[in-house]
């Protein structure tokens, strides 16, 4: 594959635009050339018939029989110049020998004639005094050669500058894209661990802007490296301890020689597994959220989404002798990943089964508010303290005295959810001033959104 050159582009462009407008000077300055001579020659014409009217006929005769003399002159132009006398009654006086065998013409000033297959550039002037016309010739091919000859002259000045031309623009580009060499240079010599942006100060405008994209790339490089390794240093701080325990609730299975034991340790042991199972779960979504940008965005009416949730946690709230109550209402339409939505009331609902009272109510509700949606789940447990409510969210975080299993990780999670989908988490108390309760607020949907697909 042929390598994509900057420089070499650039010095073409440069080149055969210059080449562009040299050549558009050549051409200019030929047609002024062109003009200016003729205007000359024709002049010269003009005054040698002048000078040529002032001599008298035997004058002429001598000057014609120079002429003749001196036919194997080297200097080709005396060749094509020639002059003829006539008398008004159109004979022949004297013809030098550069003139054609051209007719009589009575024409006088100047006229452009054809004799012997060829065009001449004439000027004849009539002489009252002597009663004879005098008509000065010149070949036109010897006056256009002359023309020629000029452009000829220019043309090797541009043929022999343009490798010079060319030296010095491939020079002169190469000098301006040095930045660019010097920041491939640095970006070489970087260690693969050092993602701190690249300096702006001596980059020149044109480059500017790439290099603020490269530098905003490597700010997400890093922030995606730094998430990877907040995800490893998580998992294997939380996974340390349910791992240990399901080694040792597999260890008591293996050792038992009681079979009532032994299917103790083994339903420990299957509980175990569910529980590391929904921490992975619940690690893998918190790092998914904090990825950039936010897929699969659909309209979903948060109502049925609470719903299918408490449908879902109907036998764990009964094992507690608990029945969520769902108060909702219809159209609460919001933007976003119904999955991911379903999670963040699951936590919710999670949260209030686990951490309520056991025989206490549970309230789900969804409401247009301000505007906006706003779900609720509230509980009349034993609640939070005003203190521990402003952690709820913090990863890992585990009220003290609390004696119920968990990861710390479930509100994070909500919060995380409805921070993605422009929502707002906020802690209060419960039902009847009891226990906790949980809102979220999302801001309301478009009517050219919610006209889209609903789930």
């Amino acid at each position: 594959m042929k390598t994509f050159s900057i420089r070499r582009r650039l010095a073409g462009l440069i080149l055969g635009s210059v080449l562009l407008v040299w050549m558009a000077m050549l051409l200019a300055g030929y047609l002024e050339a062109h003009e200016e001579l003729y205007e000359l020659a024709d002049a010269r014409l003009e005054e040698n018939a002048r000078t040529l009217a002032l001599l008298d006929l035997r004058s002429l005769t001598l000057l014609a029989a120079a002429t003749r003399e001196n036919r194997h002159d080297d200097h080709e132009a005396k060749r094509h110049i020639g002059f003829q006398v006539w008398t008004d009654d159109g004979k022949l006086l004297v013809q030098s020998v550069g003139a054609p065998a051209a007719e009589f013409d009575a024409r006088r000033g100047y006229a452009l004639l054809t004799a012997d297959g060829r065009g001449w550039h004439s000027y004849a002037l009539q002489d009252s005094e002597r009663g004879y016309l005098v008509r000065v010739f010149e070949a036109a091919r010897a006056r256009d050669k002359v023309i020629r000859e000029s452009a000829a002259r220019m043309g090797q000045v541009l043929l022999f500058a343009l490798p010079a031309l060319g030296l010095l623009i491939w020079f002169s580009v190469g000098q301006g894209l040095r930045p660019m060499t010097t920041l491939s240079l640095l970006l070489a010599k970087r260690d693969a661990e050092n993602l701190e942006p690249l300096p702006l100060e001596e980059v020149p405008a044109e480059a500017r802007v790439l290099v603020q994209a490269l530098n905003q790339l490597l700010q997400r490089v890093s922030q995606s490296m730094e998430r990877e390794r907040a995800f490893t240093a998580d998992a294997a701080h939380e996974l340390r301890t349910p791992l240990a325990a399901i080694k040792v609730q597999a260890e008591v299975a293996l050792a038992a020689t009681d079979e009532g034991q032994r299917r103790d340790a083994i339903q420990q042991l299957i509980a175990g597994v569910n529980r590391t199972s929904r921490l992975v779960q619940q690690l893998l979504m918190l790092a998914r959220l904090e990825q950039p940008g936010k897929a699969d965005m659909q309209t979903v009416d948060l109502s049925d989404v609470a719903a299918e949730s408490v449908a879902r946690f109907a036998d764990e709230a009964m094992r507690r002798d608990m029945e969520p109550e769902l108060k909702a209402e219809s159209g609460c339409l919001l933007q976003g990943n119904p999955v991911a939505l379903a999670m963040l009331v699951d936590n919710l609902l999670d949260n209030a089964v686990k951490y309520g009272r056991a025989g206490g109510n549970i309230l789900v509700s969804v409401a247009s508010e301000g505007g906006g949606v706003a779900l609720r789940v509230c509980d009349d447990g034993p609640g939070v303290t005003p203190q521990d409510r402003l952690r709820l969210a913090d990863r890992f975080f585990r009220v003290s005295g609390s004696n119920v299993e968990g990861s710390g990780l479930g509100l994070s999670l909500v919060e995380r959810i409805a921070q993605q989908y422009g929502g707002d988490v906020s802690f209060g108390p419960g039902l009847g001033g009891h226990g906790l309760g949980v809102t979220v607020k999302f801001s309301a949907l478009s009517d050219a959104q919610s006209s889209g697909k609903k789930i």
